[in-house]
């Protein structure tokens, strides 16, 4: 619960960064990062929103195992 509380934190600062970003990007500075006017802020958030869920699965996947309890079911 904290986690996600803490996620949607980050997405949100970094939504208003990039809204905040706009202005001072040209139409051609967008087009070579792939955006436009339009969709800059929900691309970044998508962007930041798949590097965090990438993460939290990365270290669900790196469980530790206990050596003791292999093989033992």
């Amino acid at each position: 619960m904290l986690k996600r509380l803490y996620n949607a934190m980050i997405v949100a600062r970094q939504a208003s960064a990039a809204a905040k970003t706009l202005p001072y990007l040209t139409d051609s500075d967008l087009e070579e990062m792939g955006f436009g006017r339009d969709t800059f802020v929900e691309g970044i958030k998508a962007i930041v929103e798949a590097e965090l869920d990438a993460a939290d699965a990365e270290k669900a996947l790196a469980a530790p195992v206990n050596p003791n309890l292999v093989g033992a079911v």
